[in-house]
């Protein structure tokens, strides 16, 4: 394999951008044939950089890549000589809006690529990948900088080893891409830890997420393993939708979480690049361990099924699971989920009713299997879950503590079968009712306008 070792371009440590020297490096890799591109022990400071294909961009131990905290460092790409990108035009569809473009400012990255095949970032143990918190005032929210990688339409993406640190958007965004490993890295602080969107054959494997956003999470996936990772999150643990996913093996019982979620932080913090704040309504907190997502930004090409969620510990979540396709949540608003299976896996510290509200012209199934789920102590008595538009739900050797009567509520006729489980009252209610047993992400100017539209 050949090298090219980015300190022979000029690259060093300085409170100057490497980007072009590393860059340079990377383009002449590229030039080549492909082969290894090496960033040796020490810091360096850069701007987005261009992956391209049949290149590793190598991290040895003691490497650091420290983004810059100029978010106008980020667009080098739209002047690329060796392979020009023609910019993409923003509008107010879903489909063109500026997350769903990927040269938009919203998907700026300090890793980028674009339509490259046989691409990899691998670290060797003590190699780091820093964000930074870059703070874009243009950005989401008008704080959300780069993303730590941004990958559109690539394919055979292998992602090892190295630590990620303070992403100032999604650390991982791969969007409409295919045969993509994900392996041995870390993430800590920042926002998501990998997303993807319509995207295939996905392996996500002995990973740690440690972040103030969702762990994993992303839509219109098909053929999807996540499994032997730690999943701690101020949002959610998973947050997917698509087709053929098996989650496994996955544990989240850090109390409290290391990293809030930034939106809470003030906006001195965010400016600053805080990785926590001293507010108090900072959120540790864990939302839940799995949420069905699904929304506008993309054509789903296959009904989202099959997703199975075995032998997993969600030890501090505050619901239990959500599908929220009740008309009031735009992440999920696209095509509802068909069915859904968790066994033998573990809910704990809840403290408000889950949800699972599909589709009335396609109801979904949900199957709990040696599933064990607990109530916050002092919680009070509240349903562990309200349901409408379901085919079936089915609690089989299911194990319920903390409540004096669980119950679920109810707003059709589907079925509810309990095997060898601790029983659960169900109680018919209005669909007003559950929603509003339910309130959690809908604005609250929404909630009486939109809840007569149910």
């Amino acid at each position: 394999m050949k090298v090219f070792n980015i300190t022979d371009y000029g690259a060093h440590y300085s409170d100057v951008v490497q980007t072009e020297k590393i860059q340079k490096a990377i383009d002449d890799c590229f030039l080549a044939g492909g082969g290894r591109v090496l960033v040796p022990a020490g810091t360096y400071l850069t701007g987005s950089i261009r992956l391209r294909s049949g290149v590793e961009l190598y991290l040895e131990s003691g490497a650091v890549l420290k983004g810059s905290r100029d978010p106008e460092d980020y667009f080098g790409y739209l002047e690329d000589p060796l392979e020009p990108i023609e910019p993409e035009e923003v509008g107010n569809t879903p489909q063109t809006c500026r997350s769903a473009i990927s040269t938009s400012r919203w998907s700026n990255g300090l890793i980028r690529a674009f339509d490259a095949h046989d691409i990899a970032v691998i670290g060797e143990k003590g190699s780091y990948i820093d964000g930074c918190n870059c703070m874009d005032p243009q950005g989401e929210g008008n704080y959300r900088g780069p993303h730590g990688m941004s990958l559109w339409r690539c394919e055979n993406i292998r992602l090892e080893g190295y630590t990620f640190l303070h992403s100032a958007n999604w650390c991982h965004a791969i969007f409409q891409s295919k045969n993509i490993t994900v392996r041995d890295i870390a993430v800590f602080g920042g926002h998501d830890g990998v997303d993807f969107r319509t995207c295939d054959q996905v392996l996500v494997e002995n990973c740690e997420f440690q972040c103030g956003d969702d762990c994993v999470a992303g839509f219109d996936i098909h053929d999807m393993t996540v499994r032997n990772c730690i999943v701690n999150s101020a949002c959610q643990s998973f947050r997917i939708g698509g087709n053929n996913i098996l989650i496994e093996n996955c544990n989240s019982v850090e109390r409290p979480l290391r990293f809030p979620f930034r939106l809470s932080l003030t906006d001195e913090e965010k400016r600053e690049g805080a990785n926590t704040g001293k507010g108090e309504n900072i959120r540790h907190e864990m939302i839940t361990s799995f949420t069905y997502y699904c929304d506008n930004r993309a054509v789903l090409r296959r009904p989202a099924e099959n997703i199975v969620i075995k032998n997993c510990n969600f030890a501090q979540v505050r619901e239990a699971f959500r599908l929220e396709f009740d008309g009031l949540h735009r992440w999920c608003c696209n095509r509802s989920l068909r069915s859904i299976t968790f066994e033998n896996c573990i809910m704990g510290e809840i403290i408000r009713p889950g949800m699972l509200w599909g589709d009335a012209k396609e109801k979904v199934t949900c199957h709990l299997k040696n599933v064990t789920v607990r109530a916050k102590e002092g919680a009070g008595e509240f349903p562990i879950l309200v349901a409408a538009n379901f085919d079936k739900i089915i609690f089989e050797n299911c194990t319920v503590e903390g409540w004096e009567d669980p119950v679920i509520w109810v707003a059709d006729e589907g079925t509810v079968e309990q095997i060898a489980s601790t029983p659960i009252a169900v109680k018919k209610a209005t669909r007003e009712q559950c929603i509003e047993a339910h309130p959690w992400g809908i604005a609250p100017q929404d909630r009486e306008k939109m809840k007569k539209s149910v």
